[in-house]
């Protein structure tokens, strides 16, 4: 059953949060109403807490050739699994504000690659909805770094009283995880805005008021 208007008007305002991120445009700006009124006492914030579910990535057919053909491979890792419609990550948690619509959604297992003997691993993604990007842990470097740039303005949501669809993001490598992979595996295969694929988030939520 679709959600009553409240649940419909949250998911529709997070795909146009996502989209202006993507643009450079923060929340705040987004929905002026919400800076200019913050939330006071006797109107407490909702937020909408993420309770499992999964992060479907499904990689670019381009890409995932070019990268085979100059003998690098990728692979799930950890709780990351292989199913029909790309790479699957687990939803650890995360939450996002009703009304600003500003947060995170954090996951479990990670992504391999691996070129010329070496490999390295980049685990425990977690979703910007300020920002529009997706960041992970890089095993090797030992530090957190930004690796896609994420564009919501094909996306399509659907939303019940207990979950959270949004399909066709679209998916581009970033700066800093192409500079990485360049300088890790000693080529120049990677590059920003490199077309890495398209992200479906299929979530279960909860309210919760602060």
């Amino acid at each position: 059953m679709l959600v009553k208007h409240r649940f419909a008007t949250v998911a529709a305002g997070c795909a146009l949060v996502l989209t202006g991120s993507a643009l450079g445009v923060s929340a705040a700006a987004a929905h002026p109403s919400t800076a200019a009124h913050p939330v006071s006492k006797h109107h407490p914030a909702k937020l909408i807490v993420f309770t499992g579910g999964v992060t479907t990535l499904k990689l670019a057919s381009a890409t995932a050739s070019a990268l085979s053909s100059h003998g690098v491979s990728v692979a799930p890792a950890s709780e990351a699994k292989v199913v029909s419609s790309g790479i699957a990550f687990p939803i650890q948690g995360g939450l996002i504000n009703a009304k600003s619509l500003a947060g995170s959604i954090t996951h479990d297992g990670g992504l391999t690659f691996t070129a010329g003997g070496k490999t390295l691993t980049i685990r425990d993604f977690t979703v910007n909805t300020v920002t529009g990007s997706l960041t992970g842990y890089a095993d090797q470097a030992a530090a957190r770094i930004k690796i896609l740039d994420l564009s919501l303005r094909k996306a399509k949501v659907a939303a019940s009283r207990h979950t959270l669809a949004v399909s066709n993001i679209t998916a581009t490598l970033d700066a800093a995880a192409a500079k990485a992979l360049n300088q890790y595996f000693s080529t120049t295969l990677f590059s920003k805005g490199l077309p890495i694929g398209t992200v479906r988030v299929s979530a279960k939520t909860r309210e919760l008021t602060n």
